[in-house]
């Protein structure tokens, strides 16, 4: 449902001792702005949650508290540290006040890039599976890895956003419905995860990240279409993923082989944790460093990184604004047709394994039969 944008705030209001500086994202059902600590003189990003959002679907809010949650139990160099959390009766708005990043997200950079070197390509992921490997010892799961969840500071750190769908054990009680079953972006979710994503691991997260290396490298997701049934459909095919070498030649065959055990469809054959994903890095050479090599950034002035509107023009151009829809917030992940999409492909399955069995069995009555039959002639 699509709210409108609205605002919150405006450039010199005063809210729970921080001044707001500037709007930094307006979203659908919520807004980002940057705001500065009247005591400490420090900059943050304020997350806000609209109220007519907060009051029409609860679920939303249950989300907003669950990123906070989340991301105050697990603090890592490549995830976004949240600071402060609550709900301000006055303006009856919910709020999250988290670190501020001075740069542009992976698909803004890709989009003026078209495309990373292999080696810098492989140290955003290496970054990325670090802090996977940090939530995983929270028994956490993102389960929304994409281009637009991964910040670019403007010294080459990178850093993971958008906890608010991830899947915690401890949280899933108290903060997630039932009703949450299908998430993701298509392009990016694993085939176990389009079919049911409350049950889906850390593996899922390995799949997502491997198809952002295959863009980075390719210039291109590995599965497109003109909407998103089309793509899960390629997604859940019996057909191998692609082998990146297909689009970009040039390679190496021990990298190109990564990224397809990363991207295995069948979750037990795909590399299992991020710890396991570095070391198959680091047996190629690849390794996590403390000082970055340069690449693809912004200018360390904020003001310096694409805005969301000059972007989106430029997205309108690339062929994969299929999946990129501007959104700072990116709140809106489930689709009742792809949730039906889905439901059919799973029901159809059913019934060929249905099928299958009473085949089988029909042929073990016939055999044994025929055996009786014989045993009768003798």
């Amino acid at each position: 449902m699509n709210f409108g944008k609205k605002e919150i705030f405006r450039v010199g209001d005063r809210f729970r001792g921080y001044v707001v500086e500037r709007l930094l994202g307006n979203g659908s059902l919520g807004a980002v702005y940057l705001v500065r600590h009247e005591v400490l003189d420090t900059v943050y990003a304020l997350k806000a949650l609209f109220p007519d959002v907060a009051k029409e679907n609860a679920d939303y809010v249950k989300r907003f508290l669950r990123e906070a949650k989340i991301a105050t139990r697990i603090r890592h160099p490549n995830l976004v540290a949240v600071h402060d959390c609550g709900y301000d009766e006055s303006r009856e708005l919910y709020y999250i006040v988290m670190d501020y990043i001075s740069g542009g997200d992976l698909r803004q950079a890709l989009a003026f890039a078209g495309r990373f070197a292999p080696d810098r390509a492989v140290e955003v992921v290496l970054q990325i599976a670090s802090a996977l490997d940090a939530a995983q010892e929270y028994h956490v799961v993102h389960r929304d890895i994409k281009p637009e969840n991964i910040m670019i500071q403007p010294d080459g750190t990178v850093k993971l956003v958008d906890l608010g769908i991830a899947k915690a054990d401890g949280l899933r009680d108290s903060l997630c419905t039932e009703a949450e079953s299908v998430f993701g972006t298509p392009a990016y979710v694993a085939p176990e995860q389009a079919v049911d994503a409350s049950a889906v691991d850390v593996r899922a997260d390995i799949y997502s990240l491997g198809v952002v290396l295959f863009e980075m490298i390719a210039g291109r997701v590995p599965y497109d279409g003109p909407n998103a049934p089309q793509i899960l459909v390629q997604t859940l095919s019996n057909e191998p993923f692609p082998d990146i070498r297909d689009m970009n030649p040039d390679v190496k065959p021990e990298l190109a082989i990564i990224i397809r055990r990363m991207c295995v469809k069948e979750c037990d054959r795909r590399i299992a944790t991020p710890a396991a994903l570095i070391k198959e890095f680091e047996k190629i050479g690849y390794r996590l460093k403390d000082t970055l090599t340069p690449g693809t950034k912004f200018g360390r002035r904020a003001d310096s990184a694409p805005t969301v509107v000059s972007m989106r023009a430029l997205l309108e151009k690339s062929a994969n604004t299929a999946t990129a829809d501007g959104d700072p917030l990116a709140f809106e992940t489930q689709d009742v047709e792809i949730q039906d999409f889905v439901d059919r492909l799973k029901r159809r399955k059913r019934m060929r394994k249905l099928a299958s069995t009473a085949a089988l069995a029909a042929a073990a009555i016939l055999a044994l039969l025929v055996l009786a039959w014989l045993v009768g002639v003798m």
